[in-house]
């Protein structure tokens, strides 16, 4: 490669955070009634004390945005974070549906069903697919903004939410480098942008 290219260039940085374990979320099995109260709780749990990140990246010379949830919020100051940058609204997880259907399912499971109803569009009292898709399209091109003065950016949010945005940024250029989708997981995309 041409070394003056590699000279010029200067690479920008999207740092994805998922929070950590939600104190509440266990996998017991629940009827369709307590699945629905399981995600009420769920988005307000403090986090597991048990449950510990197995990296910790740097959040030097970074913008910090967090979502709106406890979690992400908890998440945040368990990295020391004292001062956030921006509350992105658009950050918060996508909604996760619950539908009234006569079943007893372990938690989590009802979680995959209840995703795998929500892809397909069925709806309920909470966002659909469709309008958090496109929520996360317009999360996506606030980040390559802000990117834009600020090279590396650091988002404490969650899974769903993480995902799409992720795959929204992969098609605006940005190139994935690490991955984990696991609570407390990192995952980082690079875009190089070359000076004339």
């Amino acid at each position: 490669m041409n070394r003056d290219v590699c000279s010029n260039s200067k690479p920008k940085e999207v740092v994805f955070i998922r929070h950590g374990k939600p104190l509440s979320a266990h996998n017991e099995k629940v009827n369709a009634a307590e699945y629905a109260n399981w995600v009420r709780n769920y988005n307000k749990s403090p986090l597991d004390p048990a449950s510990q990140p197995k990296q910790i990246t740097h959040l030097n010379n970074s913008y910090i945005a967090v979502s709106p949830l406890l979690r992400a919020k908890l998440t945040a100051a368990h990295y020391g974070v004292t001062s956030i940058d921006k509350e992105l609204p658009y950050l918060k997880e996508m909604d996760i549906p619950y539908y009234k259907l006569p079943f007893t399912l372990r938690s989590w499971h009802w979680v995959l069903l209840s995703r795998a109803l929500w892809f397909m569009g069925t709806k309920g009292r909470f966002e659909s697919f469709k309008c958090a898709k496109q929520r996360v399209e317009k999360l996506a091109t606030h980040i390559d903004d802000i990117s834009s003065n600020h090279p590396r950016v650091v988002l404490f949010g969650h899974g769903m939410t993480n995902y799409f945005t992720r795959k929204a940024l992969i098609k605006k250029g940005w190139q994935l480098k690490e991955k984990d989708s696991d609570f407390w997981g990192v995952t980082i995309l690079q875009k190089v942008v070359y000076k004339s």
